[in-house]
């Protein structure tokens, strides 16, 4: 009885559309994790051009960017080297980090996408002006459902799957993954992913 009004049961009725798609989201998420870690996730694995891939999401995310007034820059080593990996998958994990980074940096700020070789690995990178991340919660971010939360650096939405999401599919691949960061000086996020053999 408290929608007593057609108004109130149409606002009533999208916030439980709302939410359970937000529930469906988080479901389908938890799932995708439980079988990265298992080892059981379908990973279609071949030869990835990981300047491409970067250029894709800097691609996906410009028009973002520019409504934000974040330059958003991509700095590729040339004749870099392809990786083995799940095209989809790896883009999926710079596309959560991207997406990460513009809620972070503020206007005027900038996030750059880098990769480069190093040893039998390719070291891509990105790397964001934005608000930074306070020493103690560093150890936690990659943690299932552990979102920041502080006043100078508080996530917009999300479930807190995403980056335990790309730890999963970054270590899938044979790599690593991990942040540098400091409060108001930006954070780094950092993958290594083998060469292709």
């Amino acid at each position: 009885d408290t929608a007593s009004t057609p108004e109130a049961r149409r606002q009533a009725a999208q916030i439980i559309y709302d939410e359970s798609a937000r529930m469906h989201r988080m479901a389908l998420d938890l799932l995708d994790l439980a079988r990265l870690e298992a080892g059981t996730a379908d990973l279609k694995m071949s030869a990835v051009d990981m300047g491409a891939l970067l250029q894709g999401v800097v691609d996906k995310f410009t028009p973002q960017a520019q409504k934000a007034g974040v330059t958003l820059r991509l700095d590729i080593q040339q004749d870099l080297p392809p990786v083995t990996g799940d095209g989809d998958r790896l883009a999926q994990v710079f596309t959560n980090l991207v997406d990460n980074a513009l809620k972070f940096t503020p206007a005027n700020g900038e996030i750059v996408l880098s990769a480069r070789k190093a040893g039998g690995e390719v070291e891509a990178s990105v790397a964001d002006s934005g608000s930074g991340v306070e020493s103690e919660a560093l150890p936690r971010l990659f943690d299932r459902f552990y979102q920041v939360d502080s006043a100078s650096t508080r996530r917009v939405g999300g479930s807190g799957l995403g980056l335990s999401i790309c730890k999963a599919i970054v270590e899938a691949h044979g790599g690593r993954i991990w942040v540098e960061s400091q409060p108001a000086q930006g954070s780094t996020f950092y993958v290594m992913l083998p060469l292709e053999e």
